[in-house]
This record gives C-alpha cells, sequence and structure tokens, in this order.
C-alpha cells in the first residue's frame, strides 16, 4: 500500500501540498495570493497558454522556410531575363520571406520568450499543471484525475496558476497580442 502511494505521487501532484495550500486559503478567510486588486484577464492567458505550442511550431515552419532563399535569388536572376510572369511570381515569394524575416520571426520569438518567462514563476508541479492542461491540451477533468485533484482544488489552483503567470509578465503583455501577418 506505501509503496502505490509512493508511484502515484511521482505520477501526480504531491495532494499534502495543495491541500496544505486550500487550508492556509480557509485559515485567512479566504484572502489569499489569489484575491488581488489588479484584474487578471483569465481567459486571455489561457489562450496565450494554448497558442504557445502553435507558436513553437509556426517559428519552426518559418525558419525552415527562409532556408531556401539561396535557391529562391539564383531563380530570380534566371527569370529575370525570361517572362514577366514568372518574375512576378518569384517577386512575391521574396516579398513573403523578408516579411517573415523581418515581421513574423521576431513577433514570435518574443511571444514565446515571453511564455518561457512567466513559466519561471511556477514551482515544478504547478509547470505539470500547464503542461497538461495548456500544453497537451487535456480537457479539464482529464488533467483532475491526473493531478490527482478535486473540482474545487483545480480551479483553485488553475486561478492561482494563471495569476502568477499574468503577474510575471503583465507589463509586457501587447507582445502576446499583437496580430501576426497570419492568423494564429
Amino acid at each position: 500500500m506505501e509503496m502505490e502511494s509512493e508511484q502515484s505521487t511521482t505520477k501526480s501532484i504531491d495532494c499534502r501540498n495543495w491541500r496544505k495550500t486550500l487550508r492556509k486559503h480557509a485559515q485567512q478567510g479566504g484572502i489569499c495570493d489569489v484575491a488581488d486588486p489588479v484584474s487578471i484577464p483569465y481567459e486571455k492567458v489561457e489562450s496565450w497558454l494554448k497558442s504557445y505550442k502553435d507558436w513553437k511550431a509556426r517559428l519552426k515552419y518559418v525558419q525552415s522556410e527562409l532556408t531556401y532563399i539561396p535557391e529562391l535569388t539564383r531563380t530570380l536572376d534566371m527569370v529575370a531575363a525570361h517572362s514577366s510572369r514568372k518574375q512576378e511570381t518569384v517577386l512575391r515569394t521574396v516579398i513573403r520571406r523578408i516579411q517573415i524575416t523581418e515581421h513574423e520571426i521576431p513577433l514570435l520569438l518574443s511571444r514565446i520568450g515571453l511564455i518561457d518567462y512567466a513559466l519561471t514563476a511556477l514551482t515544478s508541479e504547478e509547470g505539470l499543471f500547464v503542461r497538461l492542461r495548456y500544453f497537451d491540451n487535456l480537457a479539464s477533468s482529464e488533467a483532475m484525475s491526473r493531478l490527482a485533484l478535486s473540482r474545487r482544488a483545480y480551479f483553485y489552483h488553475r486561478k492561482r496558476i494563471l495569476r502568477k503567470i499574468y503577474m510575471k509578465i503583465k507589463d509586457r503583455t501587447v507582445l502576446l497580442d499583437l496580430e501576426s501577418s497570419q492568423a494564429d
């Protein structure tokens, strides 16, 4: 029985720490680090976390797209001597690659870096929560069971974690709200 208990805690969050935090919250009359006069846009923070994986994939794709530039310039030289129709297509491709280099890659790097920075505010248990719920896209009920949390404890910690993330980057969130040239 004791061995089984040890195995379950390695796969999930240490429930004693979560319960202790809830007890502390209750002892303080419901006033804890979650209650703060700063308005936290929880849905927005969740959307950033859910987009994080897509941003990383998009960055990898656009960086790989840029590797074709040497071939493109050689093609541009060849096309310049021939048809103007082909030249327009190549020119559009060149313009797109410049947009990627000057706008999209720096924006994606900023977004990813900002989320990485925000995640440094979390404990390993909180990081596990974020990874399961937002990066692995698990439903709340599945994350609750994997983390061995009650519904009440799950939503309490969700709110506290999202608050910690927001408070770490609150002055820089404009980068996360900027529109990229491609729809996210």
